[in-house]
C-alpha cells in the first residue's frame, strides 16, 4: 500500500487477535506492507500500518506543520476564491503538500 489515504483491503476483528491470528496479521503488514483496520463491535478502533508507512505519515505531518508556521508568519497576498478572499503566503504555489502516490497538487 502506498501513502494514499488509508483504503485497506483488510479489515479484522479484535477477536481474531485472540484466535491466534495476530502473528499472521503482523507478518503480512511487515512483509507485504498491507494495512488493516481493526474493528470492535462493528466500529473501527485502530489501524495497523507498516513502520515505513507510519514514518511517511509522520514526516508529512511535520513538513505541513513547518509550512503552516511559515504561513502564519509570512507576508501575504490576497486572492479571491468563490466570492471570498484569503490571505496566502507569497510562496504558496511552491508548497508540495500532496498526499497521493504521484504527489499531485491539490489545486
Amino acid at each position: 500500500m502506498g501513502t494514499n489515504v488509508l483504503t485497506p483491503g483488510k479489515i479484522v476483528s479484535v477477536s481474531e487477535f485472540s484466535q491466534g491470528k495476530a502473528g499472521k496479521i503482523f507478518n503480512d503488514v511487515g512483509t507485504n506492507k498491507n494495512s488493516y483496520i481493526v474493528m470492535k463491535n462493528n466500529t473501527p478502533v485502530a489501524v495497523i500500518v507498516s513502520i515505513e508507512e507510519y514514518n511517511t505519515y509522520q514526516d508529512r505531518i511535520e513538513a505541513l506543520e513547518a509550512k503552516l508556521a511559515l504561513y502564519i508568519n509570512a507576508p501575504a497576498k490576497r486572492i479571491g476564491v468563490a466570492q471570498a478572499s484569503f490571505d496566502v503566503p507569497d510562496d504558496f504555489d511552491d508548497w508540495d503538500i500532496g498526499f497521493g502516490d504521484d504527489d499531485e497538487d491539490l489545486t
